[in-house]
């Protein structure tokens, strides 16, 4: 990332072309074979001078390890397990095939045994592993104890990093942490702190800490073979323009989610106790950084959050929540995963930023479900012709009589399928047939007090009747039910706006449309009474 013809980085004087630039390809080209998973280096007990302490045999442990880190640089971590095995076997107490041994397991979802083995290597090994040891620390902040995590992790900071590898395997450790200050602290009194792969972390690090100067210098080091150039690009532009990245915290993140924690580990230990898993910490920060990756894309990370039961999560749903990261639905949910964790009470007030403005938020007492079904789903074939009939009464003209003969058979066959019944019913609405839909609503709302689409329709239908009597009984005799589907509360919010509308009680149906454009501001319907409401906002106050 340094322009060719500047001065080199080296302080020789001479032009970048002509003096480093070609050492740089090189490594970028290496780097770019590379994992982001560092590897132990094979020369890391070159400066230890206690040959006489290493026992075994030495030539066949260096061949077996070399294969494995061939395999490793490949990308081949389940193939590189059994020549490391045989190297650790083989001169046990070098650490080095050890390392990579614990590795390699890890990234394969194999944790107990990746942290046996890193323990292992550390009691056999008479040799300072700070690359083992930080090892260790990220196994053990994947198993759910963070405590003793951080005591591996500052026992590794007491030891000189012996090589590159185990300078940004120790700083890689600290990011999970956010330990920023301490990999600066780590770097400034090592001998790495020009290298590439080092200054990745450290110009994140003084980002985080505001030193903006420092964090442009380290970053404009990192060369276009790291894995992850494209970030530092942008955290380049971010830093030129004076802003920061979109992310929860209003920070600068280090690690894209599989960095957090490898796939194979979340499906392995989802399978052996999901609840456990759940209530670790790493999960919060596994779906803090899918938010974070893709912030307009945000349903599964942010339902995925819901569930994690470890603190960390509730206080990242209250960061959502009352802060601008991510759409307005994106906050809605956060306010609901609040509330069902007790956090929010019913009816509470909560300001958030919703529209582009800060503004107090009523949060409903019912849990919003996309998931929630009112009965058994149909059988294929019947299921088949209910998306028919859905996706024909979403046409511009749509042919209502062949639509109701279409639910007229699904009912035939499954007559106690709820949605088919209402919407046969709403067919017959459109073909002006009111008084059997009207029979056919009432009994879903007795039958059925929950589902509110018939709830929603039939006080729609008694709001163009005039029948103000009626209308009122039934908004006075509805419960709400503890949960429901989003598209179902806001059908009963825009029916209970209409409601107030038709009384010229605009204060009062502003509330409703506003929770409706909350839950659901890019449905068309929504957005036209939205956009009706703040068109009637001057008329209302002159009314009154």
């Amino acid at each position: 990332m340094i322009d060719t013809y500047s001065p080199c980085p080296c302080g020789s004087g001479k032009k970048y072309k002509f003096c480093c630039l070609q050492t740089q390809r090189e490594r970028d080209v290496r780097e770019s074979r590379s994992s982001f998973w560092s590897i132990s280096s094979s020369d890391e007990l070159a400066d230890e001078g206690a040959a006489s302490a290493v026992s075994g045999d030495l030539a066949a442990e260096r061949a077996f390890c070399e294969k494995g880190l061939r395999l490793m640089a490949a990308g081949e971590f389940e193939k590189a397990i059994a020549p490391l095995r045989d190297a650790v076997a083989k001169a046990p107490t070098i650490y080095t095939a050890a390392n990579n041994l614990a590795l390699c397991l890890f990234v394969t979802g194999k944790l107990d045994e990746a942290l046996l083995v890193q323990k292992e290597s550390l009691t056999a090994s008479p040799f300072p592993n700070p690359f083992g040891l930080a090892n260790l620390a990220t196994f053990l902040y994947a198993a759910g104890d963070e405590h003793e995590a951080m005591r591996y992790l500052d026992e590794a900071l007491d030891v000189r990093p012996p090589s590159v590898d185990a300078c940004v395997k120790i700083c890689e450790t600290l990011a999970r942490f956010r330990r920023h200050q301490a990999i600066l602290d780590l770097v400034d009194k090592s001998r790495y702190g020009g290298e590439p792969a080092v200054c990745y972390f450290t110009g994140i690090a003084a980002a985080n800490l505001g030193d903006s100067a420092r964090a442009q210098r380290d970053l404009r080091r990192v060369n276009m073979g790291h894995h992850k150039a494209d970030w530092v690009r942008r955290y380049l532009e971010h830093l030129r323009e004076g802003t920061s990245p979109h992310a929860i915290r209003g920070d600068w993140p280090y690690l894209l989610p599989y960095e957090v924690c490898p796939i194979t580990v979340i499906k392995a230990e989802v399978a052996c106790d999901q609840a456990a898993w759940l209530a670790r910490r790493i999960v919060a920060d596994v779906f803090e950084a899918v938010l974070n990756d893709s912030p307009d894309k945000t349903d599964s990370g942010i339902n995925a959050l819901k569930c994690v039961t470890h603190p960390d999560a509730t206080a990242l749903l209250w960061m959502i929540a009352k802060g601008t990261f991510g759409p307005d639905s994106l906050r809605m949910a956060a306010l609901q995963g609040l509330q069902e964790r007790g956090e929010i009470a019913p009816q509470h007030q909560v300001e958030v930023f919703m529209g582009g403005k800060r503004r107090e938020v009523t949060v409903t007492g019912t849990q919003l479900n996309p998931e929630f079904r009112y009965c058994e789903a149909l059988p294929d074939k019947l299921e088949r012709l209910f998306a028919k009939a859905i996706e024909a009464g979403c046409k511009k003209k749509p042919d209502w009589a062949a639509i109701g003969v279409i639910y007229e058979e699904i009912l035939a066959a499954a007559p106690g399928y709820i949605p088919a019944r209402f919407n046969y019913a709403v067919s017959l609405l459109n073909r002006r047939r009111l008084a059997e839909a009207e029979d056919i609503l009432r009994a879903l709302v007795s039958e059925h007090p929950e589902y509110l689409f018939a709830r929603a329709a039939l006080l729609q239908l008694f709001n163009e009747d005039g029948r103000d009597k009626q209308a009122k009984a039934l908004l006075k005799s509805t419960a709400m039910p503890t949960e429901t589907h989003p598209d179902a509360m806001v059908a009963w919010l825009m029916a209970q706006a209409l409601y107030f509308e038709n009384r010229k009680d605009f204060e009062e149906a502003r509330k409703y449309i506003e929770q409706a454009h909350q839950i659901a501001p890019d449905k068309p319907r929504v957005k036209d009474w939205w956009k009706r409401y703040q068109n009637r906002t001057g008329e209302c106050k002159e009314s009154r």
